[in-house]
């Protein structure tokens, strides 16, 4: 047999790497410093020191040891931070650590999207073998999904959770219910994917399934299937305390566990104010991310199709086993993200190769019914990768240049103009955590993703505030609703005034359209002109 590459296999190839070097071009920009990263994405501002510190040498090898492992922020999983400090060591031996925009680029690039096309890859060649045109014509597709490319724009674990639910169905499928050591790697696998973040409790039903499947087909006994069963579950639970070794010290697993709580509670009702759920409220960003309703809805059609007619039709079941359950906690338990429905989206999508050509030919002769519902489908397939292609191109160039006129740039330096009379004098200075807000000699700058009010304030006695105009009209929506009345309505009552122009205590010393900037009372009246003060 032939072992050398074929056209498809190289055109893949091909295809992959102009993917990568494709999203390296926005990724590479407007990372200038950690100010830059946090206001684009706050979450990644919050990232940088936990992986800096992780890698940063210590005065032992006890200490190098002890704080690569224990790092102290758990609302991520430990195989999503020692990756992410791996890759960036590199550059700590090369002393650029610090160099913001390299940094952040090799993070992007290799945490987040060579993880996503790995998985791509991996499915394809789980439903096609890489060995019909069907391979490419479906990596393309996923590859141009605005899921896949607004996932490759930032440094989260959504990329590393996405391959490793693939290889949990890839393991699970491939060793065709007959509960052995394929069965078992999908356990390792799945302990490491649950490790990284919870979603993968959620293959409840997969691995259910593949069970029955099993006892059902008569491949298995009950005994095996019992005894298997019990050694998923010790090998996941193992391999989910041996992926997060920080579960191991005790203080760090309080963290651990109290850190989960709080997540599990705003992923529940939102962060300060309750968060709309249910399928009307997540619809939206579905559909900008994911596809038009019919795409969506035949797709769903195919792979109950594919359940009943085709040879495979265990993966596919396997496919809407792992889809459901995730499916409905992330509509109806939670606030709908994108990158939630990511790891169950894409592998459901796959379902498509059944319908795709696997040559290129053309056919006079008069099509039979089943041909003209093949058109059909390929037709509403080839729409949705066009309309896909449109977004995604929008967005990589949005994307690219998203720092030339930005408004919270532009109103940091109109901002420093009109401080320009406090001169060198220490200024402590708060901001919401979408303005910018870079390190600047004898500042001492806060933020937080709370809610303020004035108790928050005046214990922490501002020298200016730096409010996003837009946060302030989210907490002021007559629909908005307080996770905690109480608070909220002191928030609310904050916020009111800062539209005002009365905050107690504060002058409103210049404001536009992105944000409004205050001074405190004495500062102004101590470095302005008394007019100014008033």
């Amino acid at each position: 047999m032939d072992k050398r590459p074929n056209w498809i296999q190289i055109t893949l190839i091909a295809v992959s790497i102009a993917f990568f070097i494709l999203i390296s071009i926005p990724n590479a920009k407007a990372s200038e410093n950690i100010a830059m990263v946090s206001m684009f994405e706050p979450d990644e501002g919050v990232l940088i020191p936990v992986i800096q510190g992780m890698i940063t040498p210590k005065d032992t090898i006890k200490d190098n040891i002890y704080y690569f492992f224990l790092y102290g922020f758990y609302d991520y999983g430990f195989p999503f931070f020692a990756p992410s400090a791996l890759v960036s060591l590199p550059l700590q031996w090369l002393n650029q650590i610090d160099n913001i925009p390299i940094l952040m680029l090799t993070l992007r690039q290799l945490i987040s999207v060579l993880p996503m096309l790995l998985s791509v890859l991996l499915l394809v060649y789980l439903h096609d073998r890489f060995r019909t045109i069907r391979s490419i014509l479906l990596t393309i597709f996923l590859l141009l999904m605005p899921a896949v490319i607004r996932n490759g724009f930032w440094w989260k674990p959504d990329g590393i959770v996405l391959l490793l639910s693939v290889i949990v169905l890839y393991f699970l499928y491939t060793d065709q219910h007959q509960l052995g050591w394929r069965f078992l790697a999908a356990a390792f696998f799945c302990g490491v994917l649950t490790a990284t973040k919870l979603v993968g409790a959620y293959f409840f039903l997969a691995v259910g399934l593949a069970i029955i499947w099993g006892l059902v087909k008569k491949d298995v006994t009950w005994k095996k299937a019992i005894v298997r069963s019990m050694a998923f579950i010790g090998i996941m639970a193992i391999t989910f305390v041996l992926s997060n070794p920080f579960l191991l010290h005790g203080l760090h697993r309080t963290w651990y566990i109290n850190i989960f709580r709080k997540n599990a509670d705003v992923l529940s009702f939102g962060y300060g104010i309750i968060y709309d759920r249910g399928l009307r409220a997540s619809w939206p960003l579905m559909r900008q991310y994911y596809g038009e309703a019919i795409f969506i809805i035949v797709t769903l059609g195919i792979t109950i199709w594919n359940i009943i007619k085709q040879e495979t039709r265990f993966l596919h079941a396997l496919t809407l086993a792992w889809f459901v359950p995730l499916t409905i906690s992330v509509i109806t338990f939670s606030h709908f993200k994108y990158q939630y429905w990511l790891p169950v989206a894409i592998p459901l999508f796959c379902n498509w190769v059944t319908f795709l050509p696997q040559k290129i030919r053309l056919d006079l002769k008069t099509p039979s019914l089943g041909q003209v519902i093949r058109i059909i489908l390929l037709v509403i397939f080839f729409v949705q990768t066009i309309l896909f292609g449109v977004q995604s191109t929008q967005m990589l160039i949005e994307r690219t240049y998203r720092a030339e006129n930005n408004a919270e740039l532009i109103f940091y330096d109109l901002a420093m103009d009109q401080l320009e009379p406090i001169g060198d004098n220490t200024v402590y200075a708060y901001y919401d955590y979408r303005l910018y807000m870079p390190a600047k000699q004898n500042w001492v700058t806060e933020t937080s993703f709370d809610l303020l009010d004035y108790d928050f304030i005046e214990s922490r006695n501002y020298d200016v505030l730096f409010l996003l105009q837009q946060r302030i009209n989210d907490y002021l929506h007559p629909n908005a609703v307080g996770v905690d009345p109480e608070s909220f309505a002191r928030a609310r009552a904050f916020y009111q005034d800062a539209q005002d122009g009365s905050l107690e205590g504060y002058i409103l010393l210049y404001r536009n359209e992105t944000a409004l900037l205050y001074i405190r009372e004495d500062v102004c009246r101590r470095d302005f002109e008394p007019g100014t003060c008033q």
